[in-house]
């Protein structure tokens, strides 16, 4: 776990962070006490909302090293982790995390998540099953089961997905979720749709751009994912995967973009 090594109990400081050499943005001066985490919990919450997984990551291990008993801040960590395709890292937090939360459905429907992610389906949907029982069901194991279902092409995926969104119909974020759940499962035609509504409520996340122009560009759909990627590097300059998602697709010829047209047509038709 050499990238991760500070996951869990990473201790709360009202100075400069050394990790990254990016500076405490972490805890910046909003007249919180950087060492409370509930006050921590929050901004990891914050930060998870506008997609910075990593930094999200951070701060709910950060609170966590305030109050390990912190059973959201567990959940947050793996949910961030699958955010960021460490697949094999979060099923080993989730193992962990189910030591202490044997029945959170949050936590076991993150390990089904990476489980499936392993091609284990079959036991990926025992720890969904499990996920399900609770009385008190959020939205995320709606997802992460819709996520499951999808990869095994059933069509009780879409049921899931809109169980998920029910939970909260006029939040974006949970729209968002099942968009990228859709486009980890390999369905990137039926994510396309749910990012473009979550776009239309909120234009201005440059990672959701981005993820709806791989979605467009998996489905042949050249110049749509070529705007997406222009957007997404328009709204956060600096990165340099924006920008050359969408560099590369300003160099796409229009013999490419016909046989990716081509190709994607094919795809939807015979599927993964």
């Amino acid at each position: 776990m050499s990238r991760f090594q500070w996951l869990e109990f990473e201790k709360p400081s009202g100075g400069r962070s050394g990790g990254d050499g990016s500076g405490d943005q972490d805890t910046p001066p909003h007249g919180g006490d950087p060492t409370d985490p509930l006050y921590i919990l929050r901004l990891a919450d914050e930060a998870y909302r506008r997609m910075e997984s990593e930094k999200a990551l951070k701060l709910y291990s950060r609170a966590l090293g305030v109050d390990p008993t912190l059973e959201i801040a567990w959940a947050g960590q793996l949910r961030c982790l699958l955010d960021l395709q460490e697949n094999p890292e979060a099923l080993t937090w989730a193992v962990k995390a189910q030591k202490t939360f044997g029945k959170s459905p949050d936590i076991q429907a993150s390990r089904a998540v990476a489980i499936a992610r392993s091609g284990n389906l079959s036991e990926a949907m025992a720890f969904s099953d499990g996920s399900m029982k609770s009385d008190h069901l959020g939205w995320y194991p709606w997802v992460a089961r819709g996520e499951i279902l999808a990869m095994s092409v059933s069509g009780n995926a879409d049921f899931c997905m809109t169980k998920a969104r029910e939970a909260a119909p006029n939040d974006w974020f949970i729209h968002l979720k099942v968009a990228q759940g859709y486009k980890n499962a390999g369905c990137p035609e039926r994510a396309v749709p749910v990012f473009r509504k979550v776009l239309g409520m909120q234009s201005d996340l440059a990672e959701a751009w981005y993820e709806l122009g791989e979605c467009q560009l998996a489905i042949g759909s050249y110049l749509d994912a070529r705007a997406s990627f222009e957007k997404a590097s328009r709204l956060s300059p600096h990165n340099k995967i924006y920008a050359t998602a969408h560099t590369n697709m300003a160099n796409t010829g229009p013999f490419e973009q016909f046989f990716g047209w081509i190709k994607g047509c094919l795809k939807g038709v015979f599927g993964k």
